[in-house]
């Protein structure tokens, strides 16, 4: 994938800036092989084929890493090495760093606010012709701190559009890796036999390192926030928990459903007398941190940041909006909204579901008297409310499935399969970055999509909702494959809440 994504030309190419060209020693090796010279739609038949094997190698190796067939240190030098061969690429796959840049720029340099104002505002900025077309006249939908953090970025690189490039790339991949560290330390201290698997899950995914990390998506970061979080609370400290997924939420909205049921197990577990102190504590915490990054960018115009006009949008991989699109060709595009709603409140009713699964099982106790829920099946909780926002969202893309593939290994085999087998799905579903390279293949690639593609990750979201019923109802939220239940670790209550048990 690294070669065909070097190569001058290659379908996984956004439009690059006249710096941003490939270049190196993969470019070179790319050239030899006459990737650059083969021209049309074979090119792309070529890189197809190329991210079809890379998919079914990574399924390969994660099978063996879940059988312990292969240890920790090759995993570990594979997904470095993989990180590293992307210094040698260009940006691969998506636009959106450029609109990151520009909203950054509006912000930083021009002195404006994003979710006023758009790049159509400043048509002569020299991001301009690289922005996405259907980004020109969109205000910014991302959060207000990922805002800050562009503005800031704005101003510390040059204008240059490939160092704005680079400098999203850079942090994308240094998150990437630190989010690696994270699951390392985290599952070595859990589950030490899934360490292996863990790390392969994310760090050595294709849809991580090319259609992620290689194109700089913030997705990358919200997933740093949540392993972050998840190592606080394994290590007992709820409130740097609490702000870390604060400012999680505040890049992205996703992190905000985990921050939520964090909220409810640390209200749930203390005593009924003392949840009010949490309460205040930990919800004020939340409160403060968005406050403090919301207000720079608070107007009337647009008092939601972007949240609405993040709602209004959809994608064609998104079963929300085939189904959608379906009903609309069907009625004359009259009731296809309707689709929309309807699942929206699908996805609330089921969060709900979560909340009140995770408020009773910390609530109640075992037959020693100690709490039921852990703070390592709280994790568990973070991953399901992550997939279902991921496939009952309006828009589903490879990089989505960043947020919960950091949670992988704790979940149970329905979940775990279903998360595993849609990141694979993903990275052989976007054949081009550029669709209009390739009229005829993209309207193949669309209807790959819409007609195989969505239909068995609709399959796939039907097992994850029917086995995730049962256990609510059944109790057994947390029992693994084969019935067995998570390791006994994983099962205890933090040190300070365990029960003394007579001798």
């Amino acid at each position: 994938m690294a070669i065909v994504g070097a190569a001058p030309g290659s379908p996984y190419q956004p439009l690059l800036t006249p710096n941003g060209q490939p270049t190196g020693p993969l470019t070179a090796i790319a050239e030899r092989l006459g990737l650059a010279s083969i021209p049309g739609d074979p090119i792309l038949l070529v890189a197809v084929a190329v991210s079809t094997f890379a998919v079914i190698g990574f399924l390969v190796l994660l099978r063996s890493a879940f059988r312990g067939g292969v240890g920790l240190a090759p995993v570990a030098l594979l997904v470095v090495g993989a990180h590293a061969l992307l210094l040698e690429l260009p940006l691969l796959y998506s636009r959106d760093v450029y609109s990151y840049a520009y909203y950054g720029r509006i912000a930083g340099v021009y002195g404006g606010n994003p979710y006023v104002q758009t790049p159509l505002d400043y048509p002569t900025d020299a991001l301009w012709r690289f922005v996405g077309p259907i980004w020109v006249n969109t205000r910014a939908v991302y959060g207000p701190a990922w805002s800050a953090l562009s503005s800031g970025l704005s101003t510390w690189f040059a204008a240059r559009p490939s160092a704005q490039v680079d400098a999203y790339r850079m942090l994308a991949l240094l998150a990437s890796l630190t989010t690696c560290a994270l699951i390392v330390w985290t599952v070595r201290r859990l589950w030490p036999e899934r360490t292996a698997f863990a790390l392969v899950a994310f760090g050595a995914n294709p849809v991580v390192v090319y259609y992620s990390v290689a194109s700089g998506h913030n997705d990358v970061l919200v997933a740093l926030t949540i392993a972050a979080a998840f190592a606080c609370v394994v290590s007992h400290r709820e409130m740097p928990a609490v702000a870390l997924l604060t400012v999680g939420a505040l890049v992205k909205a996703t992190a905000g459903l985990p921050l939520i049921l964090l909220l409810v197990w640390c209200i749930a577990r203390r005593p009924p007398e003392q949840r009010w102190r949490p309460a205040i504590t930990h919800v004020g915490l939340a409160l403060a941190i968005a406050l403090a990054f919301s207000l720079p960018f608070f107007q009337l115009q647009d008092p939601t940041l972007g949240m609405l006009a993040l709602a209004a949008h959809s994608g064609w991989l998104s079963p929300a909006a085939v189904g959608s699109h379906v009903v609309d060709i069907l009625t004359f595009h009259t009731l296809g909204w309707v689709v929309r709603v309807v699942i929206g409140i699908v996805l609330l009713r089921w969060i709900w579901r979560l909340a009140v699964a995770v408020w009773r099982r910390t609530t109640g106790t075992d037959v020693a008297g100690a709490p039921v829920m852990s703070p390592r099946e709280q994790a568990a909780t973070w991953g399901w409310v992550l997939m279902l926002l991921m496939l009952l969202g309006p828009v589903l893309m490879p990089w989505y499935v960043t947020w919960a593939l950091p949670l992988a290994w704790v979940l149970p085999r329905p979940a775990r399969t279903t998360l595993v087998a849609v990141s694979a799905i993903l990275g052989v579903t976007l054949w081009s970055t550029e669709a209009m390279r390739y009229p005829g293949a993209f309207r193949l690639n669309v209807f790959v999509g819409n007609w195989i593609a969505v239909p068995i990750i609709v399959g796939l979201l039907i097992w994850l909702l029917r086995d995730l019923r049962s256990r609510i109802e059944g109790g057994g939220l947390f029992e693994d494959e084969a019935g067995l239940t998570v390791p006994a670790l994983l099962e205890q209550p933090p040190h300070e809440e365990r029960v003394a048990q007579p001798a």
